[in-house]
């Protein structure tokens, strides 16, 4: 008889077709290399001579863009090397997945699926997180200035202009901040990891399109976080057709847990909503004195508000 406590004996591995295989192993080698060593990475490697070489030699072949020989910062996640460094990633995983595939004749196991989760929850926390306190203190779109104000929307750049709708509305940047530290907290647990994933997915696919299409030079790397909260659906895969076509799979494997790793979620969840609490009370003091100042201002985006009556119709 064993203990209700003894955690289960994986299953035998089988072999699995090649493309199944792939299919696991390229998107995780890409997601490694890509998060790891690509635009915003763990590991930074672009100054590296022997890097830059490359990558000016891929952007020539396929650009037609030079790379600059000495990293300046511009700000921007999309410049000819971040393309090319991505390309040669992207090759590099493509190589990488053909022979991991070939050599591990079985399906992907337990702890190697348990490995590529660990590793995408890890980045999408730290970064829904660092973008998210970032709203609650108004500290990545600002509020209205002058300067914005005085110039025309044919002055703007498309970029420009979403800075300066982001700006026109602190509420809205606040349930941004919620939209993006929501699934953080929510995928700390491992019982809510899944619907973490589904709004994170949901709101990177809103993020990643105003990047696309307001030309704002974010665009490989929110790509790249949006693909990791699909790849973590897709983890999930048969759990959530099951849930909506009514289906039935097996219950997930149990295994106890050392105490570290249940009480770390917690902490961690405390200190980010501690953060939360000293970024949202930092952007209301800002806030407060940004009022005090419009009570000054004649301009109507500034003095605009909720009235049930309003002669000038600003709302026009």
């Amino acid at each position: 008889m064993t203990s209700l406590n003894a955690a289960p004996a994986e299953p035998a591995l089988t072999a699995s077709p090649f493309w199944r295989r792939l299919m696991f192993t390229f998107p995780a080698s890409y997601v490694f290399l890509s998060l790891g060593v690509g635009t915003q990475p763990i590991l930074h490697l672009e100054g590296l001579p022997a890097l830059r070489q490359l990558a000016d030699v891929v952007s020539r072949a396929v650009f037609q863009v030079p790379v600059p020989p000495i990293p300046q910062p511009t700000g921007s996640g999309d410049t000819a090397f971040d393309w090319a460094w991505t390309l040669c990633l992207l090759l590099l995983a493509v190589a990488a997945g053909l022979i991991w595939a070939a050599r591990q004749r079985t399906a992907p196991t337990a702890g190697q699926r348990a490995a590529l989760r660990t590793f995408l929850r890890a980045v999408l926390i730290w970064w829904l997180t660092m973008y998210g306190l970032r709203k609650f203190a108004f500290s990545q779109f600002g509020l209205l200035n002058s300067w914005q104000l005085a110039g025309t929307h044919g002055e703007s750049s498309p970029m420009g202009l979403l800075w300066r709708i982001m700006a026109a509305s602190p509420g809205y940047q606040l349930v941004a901040g919620v939209a993006e530290v929501l699934p953080a907290l929510l995928l700390l647990h491992r019982r809510t990891v899944t619907a973490g994933a589904l709004v994170a997915a949901i709101t990177m696919t809103n993020v990643f399109a105003l990047n696309l299409f307001y030309d704002v030079p974010v665009k490989l790397f929110s790509g790249h976080l949006l693909l990791a909260a699909l790849l973590l659906l897709a983890l999930d895969a048969r759990r959530l057709l099951a849930a909506f076509t009514g289906g039935a799979v097996a219950a997930a494997p149990w295994a106890p847990r050392p105490v570290w790793r249940r009480v770390l979620p917690w902490l961690l969840t405390a200190l980010v909503t501690v953060q939360v609490g000293l970024s949202l009370r930092t952007g209301l003091q800002t806030l407060r004195e940004d009022r005090m100042f419009t009570q000054f201002s004649p301009a109507p985006l500034k003095s605009r508000g909720f009235n049930l009556i309003q002669e000038k119709p600003f709302n026009r």
